[in-house]
């Protein structure tokens, strides 16, 4: 038992060399964690010469409760309830990495999700791209035999009103004609003569 105490509190003693420096101004929140390339031992005071409660893995959040400046030492409270006392260089406000692989993957599942949901929207509208221009080739090819189909009829409305129009002409040159003739015919017929001039 003594040994094992012994072995925790070298671990202890040498942990520090292997931690990088953080600023002391650190102020009381819980978006805290403990740095992700350690573990530490949680404390039951401000200092390395108190009993140690147990350790904290590297990634884990903590929700800081106080800091003790003189001691470097700042107390905290994990995610199991433990309060207890670190060292204030092993605490971090930046995520840890245990913490954001997580959330990473699921924010790169949702991407992907909504990736694939815009790829099939694309699908979609190209498709509704593709029937809108057959409807509209479709309707410009009806409306080429409506333009042909009235250029025809106009030709034969055309036609017609020549055909009317030289019939009306020839009708009145008949008409024509055969007043004249009438008028000659008339002109040489033999008059009658009067009662008067056969008496006498």
């Amino acid at each position: 038992m003594f040994r094992s105490w012994l072995l925790i509190a070298v671990i202890s003693l040498s942990v520090p060399a292997f931690a990088q420096e953080t600023t002391l101004d650190i102020e009381q929140s819980s978006n805290h964690y403990i740095r992700d390339d350690l573990f530490v031992f949680l404390h039951a005071g401000a200092g390395r010469n108190y009993r140690i409660l147990g350790s904290v893995e590297a990634g884990t959040p903590i929700t800081v409760l106080q800091h003790n400046r003189e001691q470097e030492f700042t107390e905290i409270r994990d995610n199991e309830g433990r309060r207890g006392w670190i060292e204030t260089k092993f605490v971090s406000d930046q995520i840890s990495r245990r913490e954001l692989v997580p959330l990473l993957t699921e924010r790169l599942a949702q991407t992907r999700s909504g990736t694939q949901g815009l790829q099939s929207e694309n699908q979609r509208l190209n498709q509704q791209l593709n029937d809108a221009r057959q409807q509209v080739s479709k309707l410009s090819a009806q409306v080429s035999e409506q333009e042909r189909e009235i250029k025809k009829l106009s030709q034969q409305v055309d036609e017609s009103e020549q055909k009317e129009l030289v019939r009306w002409f020839t009708r009145g040159g008949m008409v024509a004609g055969a007043g004249i003739l009438l008028g000659v015919i008339l002109t040489y017929l033999p008059k009658k003569r009067r009662r008067e001039d056969q008496w006498m």
